[in-house]
């Protein structure tokens, strides 16, 4: 059994479905989803093909950027300075 919800009453989802889908695409994507709300997104895209579009063309995206970039590597000194950056930064924080 599964937390997706059925289409709206005319069997089209509703905007804010698709809005709710659409935010979480990235994290649907990047497998960062518990295994309910992945399937609620699996189960929107099969019913609302403009949202099935807009996944499609995120996920050939990230696959051509992954082609490209996926075993470029940052220079040290970049590494380093982030690094730094961020351990300044939590330290602000906290």
């Amino acid at each position: 059994m599964t937390n997706a919800q059925p289409p709206a009453g005319d069997g089209q989802p509703s905007k804010e479905e698709c809005a709710h889908t659409l935010e979480r695409v990235y994290e649907f994507l990047d497998h960062e989803l518990d295994s309910a709300s992945a399937e609620t997104i699996r189960h929107h895209l099969a019913a609302c093909e403009a949202c099935l579009d807009t996944y499609d063309m995120e996920h050939m995206v990230k696959s051509l950027i992954r082609r490209s970039c996926g075993g470029d590597v940052a220079p040290a000194e970049l590494r380093t300075r982030v690094m730094i950056s961020m351990t300044t930064t939590r330290r602000d924080i906290s």
